[in-house]
């Protein structure tokens, strides 16, 4: 990563891991909404994560409730930053401003980022 004579000048170096697919994701909530943030897995193609103006992501739930023809089931054990059982609502693809984006918490592993794919393949019927 280059850094340029501003930023080490006043220390403003980006540290921030990067988005890649597969990264689950803490949004910040709309100012309208009642609730705290929103934790979301990136389902975009990394060709686009660094340039795009918007990232694709679906969103995790704590409920669970056993659609598994187009949720997948994502455990905290992954290394995914999740503190209990979740399943990625593929069903609720949505694409976010990129500076709705508070932090990257973890990373789904690529066995369940496959799985993932294929769900939204047939969600998508693609």
């Amino acid at each position: 990563m280059a850094v340029t004579l501003a930023e080490q000048a006043t220390g403003a170096v980006d540290t921030a891991p990067a988005i890649t697919h597969g990264a689950i994701v803490e949004l910040a909530a709309p100012v309208d909404a009642a609730g705290g943030p929103r934790v979301c897995v990136v389902v975009q193609a990394d060709l686009f994560n660094e340039t795009h103006a918007t990232v694709t992501l679906c969103p995790l739930t704590a409920v669970v409730g056993g659609e598994s023809l187009f949720r997948v089931a994502i455990s905290p054990q992954e290394h995914t930053g999740l503190t209990v059982e979740c399943e990625v609502q593929v069903d609720r693809i949505t694409s976010v401003r990129r500076h709705r984006i508070v932090k990257v918490i973890g990373h789904a592993s690529a066995t369940r980022m496959e799985q993932v794919d294929q769900a939204l393949r047939r969600w998508l019927a693609l």
